[in-house]
């Protein structure tokens, strides 16, 4: 990547990622949203995500990467926001494989990861993905997936929903009346089309799931991170839900 790059506290790579997509009903997922931050809509539609993949060659500015501590799975649930004239993902929920990944994660960015088991496998073509929520004092919740991805890849053109739905350089979390982002940079995703069949789902029960569902398949990105930065406009009334 680009000097553009310069300033980051942390690499990542992520693979054989999905995005499985479906539109949902604004007001309602205004309800579910911190009242600092407003749903982002794309021709009028909400949307909300689930994306599973794999993370690995983890590390720190400035420190190598630590083989055990490298790699994990995660599966989160997400949706698109704004706050002011800034676009980015809202975090529902990131359900991941290593438990030291998780309590860092929660005590550094106060983002809202959960322990759970969870296993990939691939046979060069098909990808298995499952997820069993294992976190004390919050609900249960298992995933089972097979995708395969189709045909080549290409990059989304500015303007469309695939490019809507996947190419975001923020993140958002709201801690008491303060509004924080992480800035986020990658290559354009390269995306392709993907068979999806969903065996065993109740991660997505509290999210209005939809079978009518857009997806889209990245098989490799190298991710940058930046420090979470406060970003809470003084001065100015907060969204009403």
């Amino acid at each position: 990547m680009s000097p553009r790059t310069s300033g980051w506290i942390m690499k990542q790579t992520w693979e054989d990622l999905l995005f499985l997509h479906w539109s949902v009903d604004r007001d309602w997922l205004q309800s579910m949203l911190p009242p600092q931050l407003e749903v982002d809509t794309f021709e009028g539609k909400a949307w909300i995500g689930i994306v599973p993949f794999e993370m690995n060659q983890i590390r720190f500015r400035g420190l190598p990467s630590v083989p055990f501590a490298s790699k994990l799975l995660e599966l989160n649930v997400r949706t698109y926001v704004k706050y002011g004239q800034k676009r980015g993902v809202y975090f529902f929920s990131l359900d991941a494989s290593h438990k030291a990944g998780v309590m860092m994660a929660r005590n550094l960015f106060h983002l809202p990861y959960l322990q759970a088991k969870m296993g990939k496998k691939s046979d060069g073509k098909q990808i298995s993905f499952w997820s069993s929520r294992t976190h004390k004092g919050v609900e249960k919740a298992d995933y089972h997936i097979i995708y395969e991805p189709l045909g080549t890849s290409y990059e989304a053109r500015k303007g469309d929903l695939d490019f809507w739905l996947t190419e975001r350089d923020r993140l958002f979390i709201v801690r008491g009346n303060k509004v924080f982002q992480g800035k986020i940079k990658h290559d354009r995703w390269p995306l392709q089309k993907v068979d999806v069949a969903v065996l065993r789902d109740t991660l997505s029960h509290p999210y209005h799931y939809s079978d009518q569902v857009v997806t889209h398949f990245s098989k490799k990105v190298t991710t940058y991170l930046w420090p979470f930065e406060n970003v809470t406009q003084t001065g100015k009334p907060l969204h009403i839900k």
